[in-house]
């Protein structure tokens, strides 16, 4: 069964279920013995018709595994829109292995939650490389830890606009439902973690970090994106 024929079929098994909740007896009863039997015909139980429900959105973050600052900005961001992130290798479908961070969720939210990283990736990397460019006289080992640590001060700053995963129970089912047929136990946990703080310097990268995303929005991008849409749809009139 194709991913497009399953999620009209879950679709349809969703509409049943929820009229099987129905204050008419009788009505309530044949749809769940509706769903029952769409179900036994395809072979579904009720975590695929929730799984169904989740819509995915792929961001590629180039030919590398991504590092930590992006791991964390892409968990950042979707806990902000009731989202969770996985980060794989894959071909770019160009005929070249790159590294992508996939969103998935309910509804609109993954489409938001991956346009929303790839604005403040784009962002973060310019402020990292305009920071890097004032360590001149650092060695390249210390130019870069001092480079994580401004990102990891950047990402703390903007982390603070987020409330944890907003999403009701029902979309975490689904979400946790899509992961587990999705990718199975193939995900690898990032264990990379920032460097410790152990110097002058480095508390100086993370001040400068904070300052440098003082005017940083998660909202903003979103805000843009509506207001490009509403101006091609009264392009199109």
């Amino acid at each position: 069964m194709t991913d497009q024929v399953l999620k009209k079929v879950a679709e349809k098994i969703a509409k049943c279920l929820a009229l099987a909740s129905s204050d008419n007896p009788a009505e309530a009863e044949a749809a769940r013995r509706q769903a029952e039997a769409l179900m036994r015909k395809h072979g579904l139980n009720c975590d695929d018709v929730s799984a169904a429900k989740v819509q995915e959105n792929n961001v590629n973050t180039g030919s590398h595994r991504p590092p930590v600052y992006l791991m964390r900005l892409g968990g950042l961001i979707a806990r902000a829109f009731s989202c969770e992130m996985v980060s794989t290798t894959r071909n770019d479908g160009f005929g070249n292995r790159a590294s992508f961070m996939t969103f998935f969720g309910v509804g609109v939210k993954p489409e938001l939650a991956s346009y929303t990283f790839d604005v403040l990736r784009r962002q973060i990397i310019k402020d990292r490389k305009a920071y890097q460019t004032t360590l001149g006289r650092y060695k390249r080992s210390n130019k870069i830890r001092m480079a994580n640590l401004f990102c990891s001060a950047w990402i703390e700053r903007i982390a603070k606009q987020v409330q944890d995963f907003s999403g009701n129970e029902q979309e975490k089912m689904a979400i946790d439902a899509y992961k587990s047929r999705r990718w199975g136990d193939d995900l690898e946990q990032d264990k990379r973690k920032r460097p410790n703080i152990e110097r002058e310097s480095d508390v100086k990268a993370l001040q400068a970090g904070f300052d440098a995303a003082k005017d940083i929005s998660i909202h903003r991008p979103v805000q843009t994106k509506a207001v490009k849409q509403i101006g091609q749809i009264m392009e199109g009139n």
